[in-house]
């Protein structure tokens, strides 16, 4: 975090100008209490479990906070930083699954996933990775899983359950593709088939071996050709 910190000060105005920097400072110091006050929770209660307190609320909290401080290293033009920023929110959001609670603010985890599969090519951790985030998916507020929000192509609930498909399908492990498609079909019905019949145009362009373009096959002749027009 003083990494950050240091990073995102650096390129705020000169004195005489606005002050974002103070903005900045602001949030960075809200993170670092915030952090801490997971670290001693944990201390406290062990590092999974309800808690006396809203672990929902507490890691909206944190989430929106970090998620605004993203925002601002996006703004200022630091795309390293940003990804940084939202890859702490994953662990954020890991600490509200663990605590039973649910994640409500979801944007910046999805970004935050998304960096870190952007960075792995060993397969056997792709699919853990892919187990992982369908573990938070089951960590949703309900709210965003009633997903009502449909015209809106690029919610974080859809962004999700598609990149944990995709993972899956990277990973080459065709238990974990089957158990990525079966969540995808259930929690986004309109979207299963245009994935699969993209799936079977990837397979043709990506030389996937054999038990992954079957998958994908089994996949799109069960369920796309019966409801793609």
């Amino acid at each position: 975090m003083a990494r950050i910190r240091r990073s995102l000060l650096a390129v705020a105005p000169a004195a005489g100008t606005r002050r974002p920097d103070d903005d900045v400072e602001a949030l960075l110091g809200a993170t670092q209490e915030f952090t801490e006050m997971l670290l001693k929770l944990d201390g406290r209660y062990g590092d999974r479990g309800a808690l006396p307190d809203d672990a929902s609320q507490l890691g909206d909290t944190g989430l929106g906070v970090f998620a605004e401080l993203a925002s601002r290293a996006n703004e200022l033009g630091m795309a390293r930083v940003k990804g940084e920023l939202e890859r702490v929110t994953v662990s954020i959001a890991d600490w509200v699954a663990r605590h039973q609670g649910k994640i409500g603010v979801l944007e910046p985890v999805v970004n935050g996933l998304a960096v870190i599969a952007n960075e792995i090519q060993d397969q056997g951790r792709l699919a853990e990775l892919a187990d992982f985030m369908d573990y938070l998916a089951d960590a949703v507020s309900d709210s965003l899983r009633a997903d009502l929000d449909k015209g809106n192509s690029g919610r974080p609930w859809r962004i999700l359950n598609l990149n944990c498909a995709i993972v899956a399908t990277r990973s080459h492990d065709a238990a974990r593709m089957a158990r990525a498609f079966d969540q995808l079909v259930q929690r986004l019905p309109q979207d299963a088939a245009a994935f699969f019949q993209e799936g079977m145009r990837q397979m043709e362009i990506i030389p996937y071996p054999p038990q992954v373009q079957a998958v994908m096959q089994h996949y799109f002749q069960a369920f796309a050709q019966h409801t793609l027009h």
